[in-house]
């Protein structure tokens, strides 16, 4: 593979009420902890990206 640069870097924020109980909050941790949940942020990213044929030769990494 030849080598790469990075072009650009997009950042996911979530964000959760202040005041969640407890228990909820540590249900949305849970939540996006689950590699499933990565799975599926991943498989959105890099269906967005085949939609621009421009993008093709880039390659595109997700990782937490």
């Amino acid at each position: 593979m030849p080598p790469t640069v990075v072009v650009d870097e997009l950042h996911l924020t979530v964000r959760m009420p202040a005041g969640l109980p407890a228990g909820e909050a540590e249900a949305v941790r849970r939540n996006l902890a689950e590699p499933a949940f990565v799975d599926r942020v991943r498989a959105a990213v890099l269906a967005a990206v085949r939609e621009f044929p421009a993008l093709a030769p880039v390659a595109v990494t997700v990782s937490r």
